[in-house]
Order: C-alpha cells, then sequence, then structure tokens
C-alpha cells in the first residue's frame, strides 16, 4: 500500500494536466483574415494614412507622391467590422477623412488620394 501523501498530490497534478490540455485544444480558433487598405495616391504631396476610431488615430502607413502602397490594419480599428481612414499630407494643412467604411473580415479597402483631396474616394474589395 502506497503513503496516501503521495498518491493525493500525484492525483491533483493528474487532473491539473488533463484539464490544461482540454484547455488548450479547445480554445484553439483560426485567426481572422487581416484587413488591408491599398493607398494610391495620385496627388504630388507624400501623405501618411491613419485609421481613425473614436479620438484615438495610428499610423497605416506613408506613400510617396504619384506612388501606391499596402499596408494591414491594427484589428482593433475594426473590430466591429467599420473602418475610417485619414489622409494627411506632408506640407499642406488640409486633411481627407473617409465616411465610416463597413468591412469584413479579409476584405481589402482601395484609398484613391485624388490631386484634389477632397475629391478622394474609397472602393471595398473581397479578396
Amino acid at each position: 500500500m502506497r503513503p496516501q501523501w503521495i498518491v493525493a498530490p500525484l492525483a491533483t497534478l493528474a487532473i491539473d494536466v488533463a484539464a490544461c490540455a482540454t484547455k488548450n485544444a479547445s480554445s484553439a480558433q483560426p485567426q481572422p483574415e487581416r484587413t488591408a487598405v491599398t493607398v494610391k495616391n495620385d496627388n504630388w504631396l507624400d501623405v501618411t494614412v491613419f485609421a481613425v476610431r473614436g479620438g484615438a488615430r495610428t499610423r497605416v502607413g506613408f506613400v510617396t507622391g504619384m506612388s501606391r502602397g499596402t499596408f494591414p490594419v491594427p484589428s482593433d480599428f475594426v473590430a466591429d467590422g467599420v473602418l475610417q481612414l485619414m489622409v494627411d499630407p506632408v506640407g499642406s494643412s488640409a486633411t481627407y477623412v473617409t465616411d465610416r467604411i463597413v468591412v469584413n473580415s479579409g476584405q481589402r479597402v482601395e484609398l484613391t488620394v485624388a490631386t484634389v483631396l477632397r475629391m478622394s474616394s474609397f472602393a471595398v474589395w473581397s479578396q
């Protein structure tokens, strides 16, 4: 007969290990695809692109004049499926803020920065 002071801790340890293994296996979920923003800058000025949520903004990327770039959007800025972008040209006091854009996981937003900033536009594409 084994001493009871050895069996009880070993049984507790076995139960704990089994519980942790079950919890990790069941909580594994596939990561949702990130939303990407493609910025086509038709403006002569370089622009910084920000994701806006409430009063906060975070830099998404930088695109030089007359070029394009693609950037991932931080997931906390599209958590509820709504994204808003702000374009801030370097050397200008003007900015452009999009309407609220409804996006789903894995979709791509294409933002075109026009020569006249207020004429800029956006579109949402499935990948």
